[in-house]
């Protein structure tokens, strides 16, 4: 049986949100996108520097913004197979390759798909926003 590694230290040392703000799973048995109305997961790859990279961006893009209505996730490659790869990322040949990629889901289905990347940032930003304006409209 595989050992889990916990990623919590990594998340909360690169975060610039307080941790009671993220869910920290490295199980994705763990997450269930259907039950979700609005939220944002994020795939971590702790030993994948752009992906550490990623997350200090996304979380201080997500401490800009008044994110208190959206369930973030900050979610462990490294707990998807195949199949659960495929129930996250569905067969659009987006997949987890360890840069930090980034999920929306509104109303339990999946909206957008994003790779973070530096040109992505404002991607990020928008995309957000518009999951928060539709929560609030």
């Amino acid at each position: 049986m595989p050992v889990e590694f916990d990623i919590r230290p990594m998340v909360q040392k690169n975060s610039t949100l307080p941790m009671e703000r993220l869910r920290v799973l490295s199980r994705f048995e763990d997450i269930d996108l259907t039950a979700m109305r609005r939220g944002i997961v994020f795939v971590f790859a702790a030993w994948s520097g752009p992906a550490v990279l990623a997350l200090r961006r996304f979380t201080q893009i997500m401490a800009e913004l008044p994110t208190g209505a959206l369930d973030l996730v900050v979610l462990d490659i490294d707990c998807l197979t195949a199949d659960t790869a495929t129930q996250l990322f569905g067969t659009s040949g987006f997949r987890a390759g360890g840069y930090g990629e980034t999920i929306w889901v509104r109303d339990g289905v999946i909206v957008a798909r994003e790779i973070a990347s530096p040109a992505g940032e404002q991607s990020l930003r928008v995309r957000t926003v518009e999951l928060l304006d539709e929560h609030n409209g």
